[in-house]
Parts: C-alpha cells; sequence; structure tokens
C-alpha cells in the first residue's frame, strides 16, 4: 500500500472513529490486566497509556494510533471491528514506549 494511500486512510473520519473505540476498549482491558504476566516497566507503561487515553480528550491519542494502525497494510476502510482491534492491541507496547528491556 502506498504511503499516500495509508495517511489518507489515517485521516478517513469513519475508520478513525472506529480506531478510537479500538484504543479505548484495549486501554479498559489494559487497566484490569495482571501484573504477574508482564514485566514491571512493561506493566508500568501500558498502565500509563492506558490511563492517558482514559483520561484524555480523544483528540490526544487519535492522530497517533490512525497513523500507527494504518501502517498494518492488509487493512482498509472495509476492515472488520476485530482487524482493528487486532492490530490496537499488537501497538499498544510500542505505544506506550515499551523498549525490550522493560520485558524482564
Amino acid at each position: 500500500m502506498a504511503f499516500t494511500t495509508q495517511y489518507t486512510l489515517s485521516q478517513d473520519a469513519t475508520f478513525r472513529s472506529r480506531i478510537q473505540i479500538a484504543m479505548w476498549k484495549a486501554a479498559i482491558d489494559i487497566s484490569g490486566e495482571s501484573r504477574a504476566s508482564l514485566g514491571n516497566l512493561q506493566w508500568i507503561k501500558r498502565q500509563a497509556l492506558a490511563a492517558s487515553v482514559l483520561r484524555s480528550e480523544p483528540s490526544v491519542w487519535i492522530d497517533q494510533f490512525a497513523l500507527a494502525v494504518c501502517q498494518n497494510e492488509a487493512l482498509s476502510a472495509a476492515s472488520t471491528d476485530g482487524d482493528i482491534q487486532f492490530t490496537v492491541n499488537s501497538i499498544w507496547d510500542d505505544m506506550a514506549g515499551v523498549v525490550g528491556s522493560d520485558l524482564g
């Protein structure tokens, strides 16, 4: 997929609204995550992002998530909600700033 196509998709209002719901769903799910299965820093960073997403105005995070989600070249405006949710979930650590040493 061309960069211009990815960018255009990231700006599509309907697609962005679907990403926004996926962000909030992920944030709620992550807020209830068990610390036991994650590295300490990984858990802290994931929780911090979840809290920020839930407490901030939607415009604070939607641009970043929309651009990140659209890096998945398999997605399109016709993608299922499940595909969008999967992508949001899979980029959460990256968006939270988790690095390899945090996984410990």
